[in-house]
């Protein structure tokens, strides 16, 4: 039997050792902390799931499929991990991003609608914003609970609390370093990944809020989601933050970010402007330059593989992409080029927005 290490229990590496264990592999789980941790990129209280990556038929394919795994873990664990509550994607610029999402999903069979702003004002309780021009919507997108999601990923796999390095690694036939925004720090001359401060916020809002679509505002660089199992209404601000350490952040929520939030409440949810806020988190994204995943075997360590980048857009991959990972390991497969180690070209158009979650 080959004997595997998984470094990380995040939604990539619960999920690539999940599969793995599945194919018959010996396989350990090496965690520093605990699955679903809060200083994780996988340990934020909800996820958004959606099928939109411009052209990027790839991506679309895979969150398809991410998605079919997740309801197979929900059974398998008893717990409800996803809420179909749809996603809806605001154009106020030229809407190039939707347009080529549109298209892609048109091909794939996977089912959108393009909205007017006076018919996407039956989405939520109030909608507002002169910029905005159309709004594409994906009814089988939703909501992940990730910290949970992430939990139920974990349970029952051997797991040994404990920081590897490269300089004391497990001993393995085969290691996947699945180590999300310590990737960097532990190979720092092959990962090219910025560590990078996100601001999360909750705000109180009444029960015809409950269960209203998520959302991503492509241009202003917005996302989030309707009131959800008693958090609240989820805005985060999408701009750049600060290139940060994940071990020593302090997570205390940014006022300015918040006054970002508010600002972008009263003109996108008007009925919102003045609700209180009932939560907050601060999380990082670990992100490639060009947003694409990571996926490669070390050039040294030919046993070794590589696996991050999540970027902002990875969790709801999770599971899926722990199949794409075990093939590779397995030599079914070939890492795609735009996985592999090396320069990348700076953008992010095709994959996110700034970096929807």
């Amino acid at each position: 039997m080959t004997r595997a290490v998984v470094v990380g229990s995040g939604v990539f590496g619960a999920s690539v050792a999940r599969e793995l264990i599945r194919r018959g592999f010996d396989v350990t789980v090496v965690e520093q902390y605990a699955p679903g941790n809060v200083r994780s990129g996988s340990g934020g209280d909800t996820r958004l799931l959606r099928f939109a990556h411009g052209a990027n038929e790839w991506y679309s394919r895979l969150a398809r499929r991410g998605l079919e795994l997740w309801h197979e873990l929900e059974e398998e664990s008893g717990e409800r991990l996803f809420e179909p509550i749809g996603i809806a994607w605001f154009d106020s610029v030229d809407g190039a991003f939707s347009r080529a999402s549109e298209a892609t999903l048109g091909r794939l069979g996977i089912p959108c609608e393009r909205m007017t702003p006076e018919e996407a004002r039956r989405l939520f309780p109030s909608l507002g914003g002169d910029d905005l021009r159309s709004v594409l919507f994906e009814p089988g997108a939703g909501v992940l609970y990730a910290r949970q999601a992430t939990r139920a990923l974990a349970r029952g796999l051997p797991l040994e609390h404990g920081r590897a390095t490269p300089e004391q690694p497990p001993e393995a036939d085969i290691v996947v370093w699945a180590c999300g925004s310590w990737l960097p720090s532990l190979f720092p001359t092959l990962v090219e990944q910025r560590i990078s401060r996100r601001d999360v916020f909750f705000f109180g809002a009444g029960g015809d809020w409950s269960g209203t679509p998520g959302f991503c505002d492509y241009d202003s660089a917005y996302y989030g989601h309707g009131e959800l199992g008693g958090l609240g209404v989820k805005v985060a601000p999408d701009v750049a933050g600060d290139e940060v350490e994940p071990d020593t952040l302090d997570r205390t929520p940014d006022p300015a970010k918040l006054e970002l939030a508010r600002a972008y409440m009263r003109r996108r949810f008007p009925s919102l402007a003045d609700a209180p806020v009932v939560g907050a988190r601060v999380c990082q994204y670990d992100l490639t330059p060009d947003a694409h995943f990571l996926v490669a075997r070390h050039p040294e360590r030919p046993s070794w593989w590589l696996v991050g980048g999540g970027s902002g857009h990875g969790f709801k991959h999770g599971p899926a992409l722990g199949e794409y990972v075990a093939d590779c390991v397995e030599g079914l497969r070939e890492p795609e080029p735009f996985h592999a180690l090396g320069p990348r070209e700076p953008g992010h158009g095709s994959l996110r927005t700034m970096a929807t979650a």
